[in-house]
């Protein structure tokens, strides 16, 4: 039984066999960039959570001080400046760290992308080269179909 999918040309096959596999390629970096991006996705959102709970960490310090500063006592002021500040501290490395991950995530990504790019064209060329031997007149045939 034939291939359908060839035809019989052993230099058209070989083009068709060439396309075929960088197409293979480029669905296996499709897939693995989906599920990275799915990781990625969580990871990210992760990070922007635990960003965002400093935040709060730091908001409701501040608050503290604010309450402490309109009841008075000179300890308790003290005591809620330390906090606040500890948080912002806080807040800033975590900030710090997330914004490094985040670049990292994204520059990973970036390269990803690059490479699925780099090989869509492969696989577009390869269904061109394809397309230009078929519309070639066979080296057997004279030109103009024999007539």
């Amino acid at each position: 039984m034939t291939d359908p999918r060839r035809t019989g040309i052993p230099e058209v096959d070989a083009l068709i066999n060439t396309r075929e596999a960088e197409q293979r390629t480029l669905d296996e970096l499709i897939v693995v960039h989906k599920a990275e991006n799915t990781v990625t996705t969580a990871r990210s959102a992760d990070l922007l959570a635990q960003q965002a709970a400093a935040r709060r960490r730091w908001a409701a310090a501040k608050g503290l001080l604010t309450k402490a500063q309109e009841l008075g006592g000179a300890v308790e002021i003290a005591a809620a400046r330390e906090r606040r500040d500890r948080a912002y501290v806080e807040l800033e490395r975590i900030s710090d760290a997330v914004t490094r991950e985040m670049q990292l995530i994204t520059s990973a990504r970036l390269d990803d992308l690059g490479k699925t790019m780099l090989q869509m064209r492969r696989s577009w060329d390869a269904g061109s080269a394809v397309i230009d031997a078929l519309a070639r007149p066979a080296r057997h045939e004279p030109p103009g179909g024999g007539r």
